[in-house]
């Protein structure tokens, strides 16, 4: 992490947090319960403690604020500096450990920090705080949103940090999201677990973050409820739903091309915040208007002519799905290689990479919020996407059989990819769809993945994990390290693919030799 504030230059590195002399602390801790013992000696990244203490050995003979108190560990962090004073305030009091009641440089409050009459008696004590720790309950973002407010109304020009910006979807929601992207930035490798954030108000501080300008995102929804086709699973997930889990990927701070109909077009755009006006495109259009081109362009199929299609022949070659897989949503599926193909072309907003990402994509962790910025820094020109598990070529070669279970080996939630890339793989995907279901298949756009990569393995560059890690292991192996392993490096051994395991197998063991995951 690197912060430029006014004339004072801060890098922040793992090493420089662990190079702390935390034994001081020892005597202080061991009264304490054994859960607080073993967190508060936890590694930055894990718990905070030693972040917060680095802190405050980047400013002297200073008051700093520390709000939740809780049983008293944050501000014994802070009180690291013994040069400053650390007053920290709650509404109830909870230091069971009089060692930490002790510290001579730590001020206990039991007063609510929220109410205004309390605020305007620690206004200037506040504004004279170069940075100040938020942690309060409930982490539902709304307590943190009114301090943020009251801070930029008595122009605190300082910084604060706070806790669980990421775990807790209210917090990311009401409030995270909210503060400008140039405000704010992501302490969680170095801080906590559950999100560790940074912002201030003050224009003159900077955080050094990766440039992201160059990529352009796709997403889309359409309520496929609307659908002749619809299933039972597929009614389950209405517009209600949907929009209740796009926050995260609405208040991606890049450039967003959104396909959607008008019908769901006033929701979404309500749902984009005001600041990254400027980032978004809105293309409105109706879902069966999307329509593939053949080789000649001039002769193209619209999507309801697939749809009768696709549906007899699942008729005709029943196979193994899960029942919200209906013609409808494969179809829903292949029309993101058309958008992205189009926003390739007109390219608003001049970018040289491209990625598509889920509408819904929090759904499957916060996590994978959480590591997209650094997941975009890669700026990896193939086409990139997440591999599950390895299917071997000669059952893709024999197509009833690799058709009868629905098997699909690669993540289509998240890909990424330069302009030349991404369009020509995106091309191969829509080719290898009107192949299938001419022959009578019409399953999973995953399933195109294999047999496309098989012939063009020179266009794609796969990184591994499951669902449920399609961003978060990107650069990494941050979650689940076992099924990559289990699934594929195990199938592709035995199916005596030895490149592609050899290249799984250098994933996973950087991962672990960074410490960046743990393996059983």
């Amino acid at each position: 992490m690197y912060i430029r504030y006014s004339i004072m230059h801060y890098s922040i590195t793992e090493k420089d947090i662990n190079s702390l002399h935390f034994d001081k602390f020892k005597p202080i801790v061991e009264l304490s319960n054994e859960n607080d013992k073993t967190e508060f000696f936890d590694v930055c990244g894990k718990q905070h403690y030693r972040l917060l203490s680095y802190f405050s050995t980047l400013f002297d003979n200073c008051t700093i604020i520390d709000i939740g108190t809780h049983r008293g560990n944050s501000a014994l962090a802070l009180s690291y500096n013994t040069s400053n004073v650390i007053h920290t305030f709650d509404i109830v009091d909870n230091v069971a450990n009089t060692a930490i009641k002790s510290q001579e440089n730590i001020k206990f409050h039991i007063e609510d920090l929220f109410e205004e009459s309390t605020q305007e008696k620690w206004k200037n004590t506040i504004l004279d705080s170069p940075f100040i720790f938020l942690d309060v309950n409930p982490h539902n973002g709304h307590m943190e949103t009114s301090f943020y407010n009251f801070l930029q109304k008595i122009n605190y020009t300082g910084f604060v940090i706070c806790n669980d910006i990421w775990y807790f979807k209210e917090m990311r929601d009401n409030f995270w999201y909210k503060i400008q992207y140039e405000q704010r930035y992501d302490l969680t490798d170095i801080g906590h677990w559950s999100g560790t954030g940074i912002f201030t108000l003050n224009r003159e501080i900077t955080f050094n973050k990766h440039d992201n300008s160059n990529w352009t995102l796709v997403t889309a929804y359409f309520n496929l409820t609307k659908c002749p086709d619809a299933s039972v699973e597929i009614n389950k997930r209405n517009d209600e739903y949907s929009l209740s889990h796009a926050a995260s990927t609405l208040a991606l701070p890049y450039n967003l091309v959104i396909y959607c109909d008008q019908e769901n077009f006033t929701k979404i755009q309500q749902l984009r915040l005001d600041y990254l006006k400027d980032k978004t495109e809105f293309i409105i259009c109706e879902f069966d208007d999307f329509r593939f081109k053949h080789n000649d362009e001039s002769l193209t199929s619209n999507f309801a002519d697939y749809r009768n299609q696709i549906i007899e022949n699942r008729k005709n070659k029943p196979y193994h799905f899960d029942n919200r897989n209906t013609a409808s949503y494969y179809l829903f599926c292949m029309s993101r290689y058309i958008m992205l193909k189009d926003v390739i072309t007109t390219n608003t907003f001049k970018s040289t990479h491209f990625a598509w990402i889920n509408f819904c994509i929090e759904r499957m962790g916060y996590m994978n919020v959480m590591k997209l910025d650094e997941a975009l820094s890669i700026k990896r020109n193939k086409f990139s996407t997440c591999y599950i598990d390895y299917i071997p070529e000669n059952l893709i070669k024999n197509t009833g059989e690799y058709f009868k279970w629905g098997r699909c080996s690669m993540c289509s939630g998240f890909f990424t990819g330069n302009a030349e890339y991404m369009y020509n793989v995106c091309t191969k995907i829509e080719q290898k769809f009107v192949e299938y279901v001419n022959i009578g298949y019409g399953h999973a756009d995953e399933q195109l993945y294999s047999p496309v990569y098989f012939k063009n393995p020179e266009m794609f560059e796969q990184y591994y994990g499951d669902y449920q890690q399609m961003i978060t292991n990107y650069t990494y192996i941050y979650q689940s390290p076992e099924p990559p392993i289990y699934n594929f490096i195990k199938n592709s051994f035995n199916n005596q693919n030895f490149e592609k395991c050899y290249d799984a197998c250098k994933f996973v063991w950087r991962t672990y030799c960074l410490n960046k995951c743990n393996i059983n």
